[in-house]
């Protein structure tokens, strides 16, 4: 079954940030696909304050900051920015 993905606005303001950035909007495009088919399985964990959320990685140096509902299958995109920054 594949999961919805939901980008939420913190998601949209924050994708502004590479938005001159092919190569990373090229990945975002190819990761976005993969979390349709099972987002499970995509990045890690994440703990603390951002407990209950996943991690992965764009173009090595950007992290997507997503949330899994297993329950609804829908996948919330949360924020994308420089891994620096992003935690």
């Amino acid at each position: 079954m594949k999961w919805t993905v939901k980008r939420t606005d913190t998601f949209l303001e924050s994708l502004r940030t590479i938005r001159k950035n092919r190569k990373a909007l090229e990945e975002l495009d190819k990761k976005i696909k993969r979390l349709r088919k099972d987002p499970l399985n995509v990045g890690g964990w994440l703990t603390g304050e951002l407990h209950g959320k996943k991690s992965t990685r764009i173009a090595k140096r950007y992290r997507l900051i997503f949330t899994p509902d297993e329950k609804e299958k829908i996948v919330y995109l949360n924020l994308i920015d420089h891994r620096e920054r992003v935690y």
